[in-house]
């Protein structure tokens, strides 16, 4: 029976597509040498180790991969509803949202499913300039991973995928 279920995850691991992160809108020009800030992620029912995990390596992939670009980003301890929106609405800043996280434990297999949406707002405009949206969800088999070690490689690939398609659409790159 075993051996049955881990041909059949093979299966489905190797007919399924990775998911693909979706970008809506453009940059305007002149953001490089320009603080941009980033509000702490919005995330409702979702594990306090997933978020904060997902909101630091975000952070230090941006700021790894953006000093080379000259792009500054600058963390927000607050919340945004604890922000001056005068002050936000003259600034470049990133909000983040993890939602629809579902995680489905079974005796012998664990699904994780999890969306995320990240908007860059530019001085003036009430509507983000730029979104990204990512799907997520690790299938894995309990004798072989944990959920710790799982919920780990979700929030890391969320904060990769997130922030390699923000720094991307700073470039001009596709």
């Amino acid at each position: 029976m075993k051996k049955l279920l881990l041909v059949c995850l093979v299966l489905v691991a190797c007919s399924s597509q990775r998911p693909v992160a979706l970008r809506q809108g453009e940059v305007a020009p002149g953001l490089q040498g320009q603080p941009v800030y980033v509000v702490p992620f919005e995330t409702l029912m979702v594990p306090t180790e997933v978020a904060d995990n997902l909101f630091n390596h975000f952070v230090d992939r941006l700021n790894q991969r953006g000093a080379a670009s000259r792009y500054e980003f600058i963390i927000l301890k607050q919340a945004l509803a604890e922000v001056d929106p005068a002050w936000l609405g003259q600034r470049n800043y990133l909000r983040g949202e993890l939602f629809a996280y579902v995680e489905d434990i079974g005796g012998t297999v664990t699904d994780i499913k999890a969306r995320s949406r990240l908007r860059l707002f530019q001085p003036g405009d009430a509507a983000p300039s730029l979104q990204i949206s990512y799907p997520a969800e690790r299938f894995f088999e309990n004798d072989y991973s944990s959920l710790a070690a799982e919920r780990q490689t979700l929030a890391e690939e969320i904060a990769d995928q997130l922030a390699d398609q923000l720094l991307n659409a700073l470039s001009g790159q596709p």
